[in-house]
């Protein structure tokens, strides 16, 4: 009966200690200045001839983003 009451104090211990534990903080999202840092960093890492790396590292540094619209075509083709 000793070791019931041991186990059931002990049981209680625990639960109560991970009630106390502090919560994980919250993450946030990455700043667009971190994911280009990142991606350099791994880019520097990939052992890719100097060709390769200076496109790569361009692009990443300099992307082309499109213009809304602008790939659009200017009418659309109506089918007859």
């Amino acid at each position: 009966m000793k070791h019931a009451h041991i186990l059931a104090l002990t049981v209680m211990a625990l639960i109560l200690a991970g009630c106390v534990s502090q919560p994980e903080p919250e993450q946030r999202p990455y700043t667009d200045a971190e994911v280009k840092q990142f991606a350099l960093e791994m880019l520097s890492r990939s052992g890719l001839p100097y060709d390769d790396y200076e496109k790569l590292r361009q692009a990443i540094l300099h992307p082309k983003v499109p213009e809304a619209g602008k790939d659009l075509p200017k009418q659309i083709p109506r089918k007859s």
